[in-house]
């Protein structure tokens, strides 16, 4: 069980130091994306199948929900500094993540005619090819919000709105269902006081010593 939890923070930990430059108005409010994975419950309301993101100007925060639970990732875009809120039983942690200042991306884009409706608005199609597996994929994206409120695709010319991200040998759907543009409170994008702030190595760690009690 372990092995699978430090996976899944790991994936969101590399993703999450990928984020382009800002380059747009800021955005205050919520993006809902659908997530098709062949972890998804057969309850299509069930919220495994879904990625709820928060944006308020330069502040981000997303909910993700997987068979082990629900982990919370909180960044201060500017300042390149993020966390993975995670509640471990009777202990709450916030996982520091390492900083990527790298302008590197493993995308390589190349432009696609055509467009889709995605919750209400245009997304253009893009070529995409992921170098690290030697895949070319279509994928979707609104370019008129900024992609520095997403951790997906990095280097991609607005917000991601359809695309796949390959997670322990399994391509994983994520689909823009809807936006809303509404006032967010400062708070929401902080860490709670009953949170421990750990690092990385700490996080794992913990995770094998709480196995080998079991």
């Amino acid at each position: 069980m372990y092995k699978l939890l430090i996976l899944i923070v790991l994936t969101i930990f590399v993703a999450g130091c990928s984020l382009p430059e800002p380059i747009f108005d800021n955005f205050e409010g919520k993006f809902v994306y659908s997530v098709d994975s062949p972890l998804n419950s057969p309850n299509p309301e069930d919220s495994i199948n879904y990625q709820i993101v928060y944006a308020k100007d330069s502040m981000l925060r997303i909910d993700s929900y997987t068979p082990i639970g629900k982990q919370i990732y909180i960044k201060h875009i500017p300042r390149n500094r993020a966390y993975i809120l995670m509640d471990l039983g009777p202990k709450k942690v916030a996982i520091q993540t390492i900083p990527d200042t790298s302008k590197a991306s493993k995308y390589i884009f190349d432009y696609k005619m055509g467009s889709k409706k995605m919750a209400e608005r245009k997304a253009k199609n893009i070529s995409v090819t992921d170098t690290s597996h030697d895949t070319t994929m279509v994928m979707n994206y609104l370019p008129e919000i900024s992609p520095k409120y997403s951790n997906a695709i990095k280097g991609i010319p607005g917000l991601p709105a359809k695309y796949k991200l390959e997670s322990n040998g399994m391509w994983i759907t994520y689909e823009l269902k809807s936006i809303e543009k509404q006032s967010m409170d400062i708070d929401y994008f902080g860490i709670p006081s009953d949170y421990e702030i750990i690092s990385l190595d700490s996080f794992i760690d913990l995770i094998k010593k709480q196995d080998q009690s079991n």
